[in-house]
């Protein structure tokens, strides 16, 4: 009796268990806030070519909304004009959002270089090695759901 009551509380545990890590496996990772200082700056040109993938992407998506809703020539005109002038109206408020972002990573910066200063010397090698394994897990981990999304398939 004692022996099917352990071993039932086991299986029920290990159970949990694996709930759990599985769980864990499926929440979706955080993105590291703009500018993080783990994360290398875009190759150049990087803009360019997310600008033109952008375009293309609108496009494709205006087309099959207009097919979808069966817009005729006119209202396709008339829903790219109206997008065309959101995004005019917008544009100062990106601007404004990336001058906040700029002073907010150089806050960051400052509270980081702070912090640093009040470090031993084998404090700041023990960061380093922290931030450097922290940097590689997120690359690694990035690579992952990139690999996961693309082909369906966890990369080894």
């Amino acid at each position: 009796m004692k022996k099917t009551l352990l071993t039932a509380v086991c299986a029920g545990v290990l159970a949990l268990g694996i709930a759990n890590v599985q769980a864990a496996k499926d929440m979706p990772l955080p993105v590291p806030p703009h500018g993080d200082e783990m994360l290398p700056p875009p190759p150049p040109g990087a803009e360019k070519d997310m600008a033109k993938k952008m375009a293309k992407f609108e496009k494709k998506m205006s087309k099959k909304l207009a097919d979808k809703l069966g817009l005729s020539k006119e209202q396709q005109e008339q829903a790219k004009k109206i997008r065309k002038d959101g995004r005019e109206k917008l544009k100062p408020y990106f601007e404004e959002m990336k001058a906040i972002r700029e002073k907010m990573d150089k806050v960051r910066e400052d509270n980081m270089k702070a912090f640093e200063d009040i470090l031993t010397p084998e404090q700041k090698v023990k960061l380093k090695e922290i931030k450097d394994k922290h940097r590689e897990d997120l690359k690694k981990r990035f690579q992952e759901r990139h690999d996961k999304k693309r082909h369906g398939k966890k990369k080894d």
